[in-house]
Order: structure tokens, then sequence, then C-alpha cells
């Protein structure tokens, strides 16, 4: 617990991730989330969270694509589930400290979804 918020491992940045977006980060490094986090969550996003909040883990452990965000340097995991060809973005980022946080859940836009592809931001996993 920190600051009376709980904070669970959920994940855990591994090298395949690491190369395909080029990063200067450790392999290993676990990705955490914290009360706060599934708050701003529920509240930006709560039809995606309320259908895809209980599979983080999953998105995080075996993601369809990665991808860097160009302008805010998060690392996005990104599942596309086929039944309801959603693609459900979770993003993480890392604290001030170096500390990786999920930070959002949602399910992409086709407008987002079309732009990533043309900008070749996804890494296939």
């Amino acid at each position: 617990m920190v600051n009376n918020q709980r904070i669970k491992r959920i994940g855990t940045l591994d090298r395949r991730v690491i190369e395909l977006l080029g990063l200067s980060m450790a392999e290993g490094l676990p990705i955490l989330i914290g009360d706060q986090n599934i708050a701003h969550m529920k509240k930006a996003h709560p039809e995606d969270y309320a259908q895809y909040g209980h599979k983080i883990e999953e998105i995080l452990s075996s993601p369809t694509y990665v991808a860097k965000h160009p302008r805010k340097s998060s690392i996005e995991y990104v599942k596309v589930y086929e039944v309801e060809n959603d693609y459900v973005l979770v993003a993480v980022w890392a604290s001030g400290r170096g500390v990786l946080f999920a930070r959002t859940l949602f399910v992409m836009s086709n407008k987002k979804i079309k732009k990533y592809f043309s900008k070749n931001a996804f890494k296939r996993y």
C-alpha cells in the first residue's frame, strides 16, 4: 500500500516489447496498477472498463500489437477481440521514478485504428 492505495502487479515489461519499440528500459520491470488508476479508467471510459477491465492482465501478457504514443511516450498494448472486432488499448506510463503503471483502458475508435495503421505505429506482437 502506498498513500492508503492498494497497488498490484499485473504484468512485466518483456524483451519483445522493448525490442519492437526500441525502448531503453530494463526487461522484467513490473507493470503495476493502483486504486487511482482503476478509478481513472472507470471514470474516463466506464463502458469499456466494465467490458474489458477484468482482461487487463491478459492484454498486457498477450497483446496483438504494441505501439508507442508519439507525444506522451506511453507504451500501448492493444488486444484485438475478434468477436466484437474491438481493439482494446491499455496504456502503460512510467512515473517520475521510472515505475510502470497501467493508466488507461479504452476501445479504440475506427478512426484511431486507421491512423495507427497508416502511420505504421502498430508493431505485431
